[in-house]
């Protein structure tokens, strides 16, 4: 059963101002279990709409239109990534990121540090999100793990021994939103989240949404919370057969509605919007079955709202890769045969919009020649253009599908996911950004 517990705060001998030398009583929030049901009942009709939402998740893997699906899926992923980094005051261009992530297999350069972090932490949440998609089972070693992928050199790795809190000061809890339980009552809480994820107690969505809401009422860890508590939606979706891997554009929607965010775990928390944490009683609670519902239909409601932008996502793709095509039939004298090396880096694209002649020759095993030549055919329909990448590398970038991205990125950062209804509420490109 949730519960308020009651401690005290005692201002530091450092703290120089009045308000930072507040001192008194406040109340951190111990949620209920996961695993017991016992608090919490999900609205029948919630349950049909949530499992409306699923099917139309899966169909965006089964779709004519993802014919090239483990490229778009690329792209969807780092389109979320790209996103989620500027929440975090970190924003590189598309073009970057995806320079960054070649960077392994080239000597690639000029990309920065903002884009080599962005590149990193695709890179940690697509192996979590695969591995801990196929595992036998979730851990918090494994939640560690990621932690430790997307925070090198943080000197507080791990479950955090210090209290925290939401809102308001940064030195003292008085002023608060929300305060997460105390640090000696989340490997109870931890573990019983943990089974949850492991269960298959209720559909593969409403999981993920109860998961994610309670792993942010947690807030186990120092840093890192956000980003990890998004990659556990992703998980648990894969681990369902809902999706395969992070595709699904969710923390972006998630990321534009914010208050209704905000307000969804508040009602999850069975609190009332702008409750006191301090003083001595505890903020009232309300239903536990209302506030747990009241989520719930937030997040289906965000997740449809991205399988959505998901399918208008891959349809943009899918329309540039037909006029890819076109534009190579029409240039060529004769059609090459199916298994021609510039078909091949044609279909590559999606996944890697920047070639180089070795990543090219990399991806397709084919010689130096073979390479060069349908670099220079893919240069001559205008599907790329020319650009160095590195001391004496020219790379190969596909213009067109950078582009998608940052207009979709855009896109999504609108309430109503068109900027001519509603101008972007949270960080976005204002336009593709000039190579």
């Amino acid at each position: 059963m949730m519960r308020w517990d009651a401690d005290t705060w005692t201002p530091s001998a450092a703290a120089r101002s009045r308000r930072e030398r507040w001192a008194g009583s406040y109340w951190t929030f111990v949620p209920m279990s996961l695993t017991s049901g016992a608090d919490w009942r999900i609205d029948a009709e919630l349950a049909v709409q949530a499992a409306h939402v699923e099917r139309r998740i899966r169909a965006i893997g089964s779709s004519e239109a993802a014919g090239a699906f483990e490229g778009i899926a690329r792209i969807l992923i780092r389109s979320e990534a790209v996103a989620s980094s500027r929440i975090e005051g970190v924003s590189p261009s598309v073009k970057n990121v995806v320079l960054a992530e070649l960077s392994s297999q080239d000597a690639l350069g000029g990309f920065g540090d903002q884009a080599a972090e962005v590149a990193g932490n695709i890179a940690a949440v697509v192996a979590a999100v695969d591995t801990l998609g196929s595992a036998e089972a979730v851990t918090w070693s494994d939640l560690e793990e990621l932690q430790r992928q997307l925070l090198p050199g943080f000197s507080q790795l791990g479950l955090r021994q210090r209290q925290n809190w939401l809102g308001g000061s940064a030195v003292h809890p008085g002023e608060a939103e929300f305060i997460p339980p105390r640090p000696e009552v989340l490997p109870q809480a931890l573990e019983d989240l943990m089974a949850f994820i492991n269960g298959a107690a209720t559909g593969g969505l409403i999981q993920a949404g109860l998961a994610h809401a309670q792993f942010e009422t947690l807030h186990p860890f120092a840093d890192g919370n956000g980003r990890i508590g998004r990659a556990l939606i992703h998980t648990v979706l894969t681990r369902r057969g809902l999706t395969s891997g992070a595709v699904l554009p969710i923390s972006q929607v998630l990321m534009t509605w914010q208050q209704q965010y905000i307000d969804g775990l508040t009602a999850y928390r069975a609190t009332p919007p702008g409750a006191s944490m301090t003083g001595a009683e505890p903020p009232a609670e309300l239903d536990i079955s209302a506030g747990v519902n009241t989520w719930l239909a937030f997040f289906i409601t965000a997740a449809d709202a991205a399988v959505s932008q998901a399918e208008r996502f891959m349809q943009e793709v899918q329309s540039v890769l037909d006029d890819y095509h076109e534009a190579l039939d029409s240039q060529l004298d004769r059609r090459p045969r199916s298994d021609a090396v510039v078909w091949k880096l044609l279909e590559l694209l999606p996944r890697t919009p920047i070639l180089t002649q070795r990543i090219a020759e990399q991806l397709t095993g084919a010689s130096v020649p073979s390479v060069r030549r349908a670099l220079q055919q893919l240069s001559e329909a205008g599907i790329t253009d020319s650009l160095a990448v590195g001391r004496g590398i020219r790379g190969h970038i596909a213009r067109d599908l950078l582009d998608i991205v940052a207009h979709a990125e855009r896109r999504m950062a609108s309430t109503r996911f068109d900027t001519q209804v509603s101008v972007p509420v949270r960080p976005a490109p204002a336009s593709p950004p000039p190579y």
